[in-house]
């Protein structure tokens, strides 16, 4: 999962709403995409103030996954391991989004251990599957 400042001219009575923390006026584009690089949801149209967390809950699949609403799978074993533990699905994003049991996201980047790297390593190489599938630019590195 991520996002996208789409840059625009502020609208009319727009104030400072549209004023992004990269100093632009932007609409967001939030998306998510599956291993197969399909997109699984979008949602375009928050305003560009707004924290990457708050788009994120304010989304039908957001709210429907806080809700324990949405069609989400239930954990299988992984195909090469058959006799292997279930493994939950999860969303991956950014250190900007909350840490929920369907949502993984990086340990913070200081002092971190072996196990934490290779842990935000294989979160990003996750991420990037979400950029690859439109975006020309990554910012979904963790380590």
């Amino acid at each position: 999962m991520d996002d996208k400042h789409i840059r625009l001219r502020n609208p009319p009575q727009g104030g400072t709403h549209y004023f992004n923390y990269k100093k632009f006026y932007s609409m967001v584009l939030l998306a998510v995409a599956d291993a197969s690089y399909k997109f699984l949801s979008t949602d375009v149209g928050a305003i560009g103030s707004e924290s990457d967390s708050g788009v994120f809950a304010h989304t039908q699949l957001g709210e429907m996954l806080l809700q324990q609403e949405a069609n989400h799978p239930q954990p299988e074993a992984l195909t090469d391991q058959p006799n292997g533990k279930p493994v939950d699905y999860f969303l991956v994003g950014d250190d900007a989004f909350p840490l929920r049991n369907y949502l993984k996201k990086p340990y913070p980047r200081r002092g971190l251990t072996m196990e934490e790297r290779i842990y935000n390593y294989r979160l990003s190489r996750a991420c990037r599957m979400v950029e690859n599938a439109d975006s020309e630019y990554s910012t979904c590195q963790y380590t």
